[in-house]
């Protein structure tokens, strides 16, 4: 399953929806309690697998340079994708510095959100709900 966190509601719909009809796994992640959770399969009724990668949107922020360092620190295997503006070239350094296995501008990341999620992701088995 893949956890996921953007600044904005576009690219969580976009993420979730892609996933959804790639039959990939995706859940949101919203602080560093909820990728805890997740990374750690705390059962909570949705879809609870393990965490194959985490898509990082850097608007988000020194909080999602921290989601970063708690992904590595769990499981420095787990891909980490950091998608921010092409213009915040330190953000975009500073993921990088910190373990992010990709990083990319926003526009590479919407082009390549497909083969992304396929390459990181299980399949969802049917009625696994997510």
């Amino acid at each position: 399953m893949i956890v996921y966190r953007t600044a904005d509601l576009i690219f969580g719909t976009k993420i979730h929806s892609t996933a959804s009809v790639l039959k990939v796994g995706a859940r949101p992640v919203k602080d560093l309690e909820s990728l805890r959770r997740r990374l750690e399969r705390v059962d909570d009724g949705k879809l609870n697998e393990p965490v194959t990668g985490l898509l990082l949107d850097l608007e988000t922020g020194e909080e999602g340079l921290a989601l970063l360092d708690a992904c590595k620190a769990f499981d420095a295997t787990i891909p980490v994708v950091a998608f921010g503006s092409h213009v915040a070239t330190e953000v975009l350094a500073a993921a990088r510095a910190r373990g992010a296995d990709f990083v990319m501008p926003r526009s590479q990341f919407s082009m390549h959100l497909p083969a992304l999620l396929e390459r990181m992701g299980g399949k969802v088995e049917e009625g696994s709900g997510g």
